[in-house]
């Protein structure tokens, strides 16, 4: 994912609409250079976070730690976890006492890419993310300034904290930013899929025909799948209505809520589908269970809403049986083997 190098490494200049003035980082910081594919293009890091070894591990550690909740008891992880590529595999994800949350908890990687943040694109930065599941009622529960208080009292967050930001107190800031500096160095990109396309492993047959109908469109015979999951994420980073039948018990517009707009209700993040074979359940309220079931969503007729996404066949794909395993098969080549492996 990273490698380090000197603190005068170059880092890249790319940043956020609003940011902060970077310390400069003392002789001791090792500064880390993300590493990742040519085909995903540079990503936007923010200039005034610079990635260092002692600001990921912090954040790391921050990631993992049950003291960000209310009472102790829920991490960040504990609905991000790393052998489902950071997702998790319920419908809708559980908080604070187990509480019921309102949207299925969706894979964190490759977020250096991203400019949204959550099913209905409510934040634009990594940093303004991560504070609003600890404060969430139903997810982590917290009050931020007792979180803050707890964490200054631990002298190990104390020192490391100092480590990554310097002097002074732990803030709402500095942890927004370390929680950040890690969540950017998640990065995905060496699936069978990828490697294949260096030439490294052939597809076998029923997944070379997979590709075959993920990469063709409707006009052509094909599943059309890479009309919205395009590029080397598998996702144009767009709002979309899928023809989901809404639920009636969510009682979710989707983007809607956040903009009030006609024109984006029921429209939501368009998923990545990079690991996709292992982070089920699947949709923003984690309806299907596996990919059959995907699958056959799109392969039947959709429901019909004045937003629905053009590029959605509203009759349905008319797959056939054999059609429909090898897309199934195709996709589970874009799973990237260090998620595997980590849970062994």
């Amino acid at each position: 994912m990273v490698k380090t190098c000197s603190a005068a490494a170059v880092t890249l200049l790319l940043g956020f609409s609003h940011i902060r003035a970077e310390k400069e980082l003392s002789p001791e910081s090792t500064s880390v250079q993300l590493i990742f594919p040519k085909e995903f293009g540079e990503p936007t890091l923010p200039i005034d976070n610079k990635l260092t070894k002692e600001r990921i591990s912090l954040g790391e550690n921050l990631f993992h730690d049950t003291i960000l909740s209310i009472d102790g008891t829920v991490s960040c992880a504990a609905c991000h976890v790393e052998e489902f590529a950071f997702s998790d595999d319920v419908d809708l994800s559980r908080g604070f006492e187990g509480r019921l949350g309102k949207r299925n908890s969706p894979p964190i990687f490759n977020l250096a890419w991203k400019d949204h943040f959550f099913w209905d694109g409510r934040t634009r930065t990594v940093r303004d993310q991560v504070l609003q599941p600890i404060q969430d009622h139903l997810e982590m529960a917290a009050n931020l300034n007792q979180v803050l208080n707890r964490l200054n009292r631990r002298k190990s967050y104390r020192e490391d904290f100092k480590k990554a930001y310097g002097p002074g107190e732990i803030t709402s800031e500095t942890l927004s930013l370390a929680l950040e500096n890690y969540l950017l160095t998640i990065v995905s990109g060496d699936s069978k899929f990828d490697r294949s396309l260096e030439k490294k492993v052939k597809l076998d047959p029923l997944e070379d025909e997979g590709r075959k109908l993920f990469f063709s469109s409707h006009r052509k015979g094909g599943a059309g799948c890479s009309e919205c999951h395009s590029g080397p994420h598998f996702s144009d980073f767009t709002f979309r209505n899928n023809g989901l039948q809404p639920a009636p018990d969510l009682n979710d517009f989707g983007r809607f809520g956040i903009t009030g707009k006609e024109k984006d209700k029921f429209l939501f993040s368009t998923p990545s589908l990079r690991n996709v074979a292992i982070t089920s359940p699947y949709m923003h309220d984690g309806r299907f269970e596996n990919l059959t079931e995907v699958i056959e969503h799109y392969n039947n007729a959709a429901h019909e809403t004045s937003t629905l996404d053009p590029k959605i066949k509203k009759q349905g794909l008319q797959l056939k049986a054999a059609e429909k395993k090898a897309l199934i098969a195709f996709l589970k080549t874009l799973t990237d083997p260090q998620f595997i492996d980590s849970s062994k």
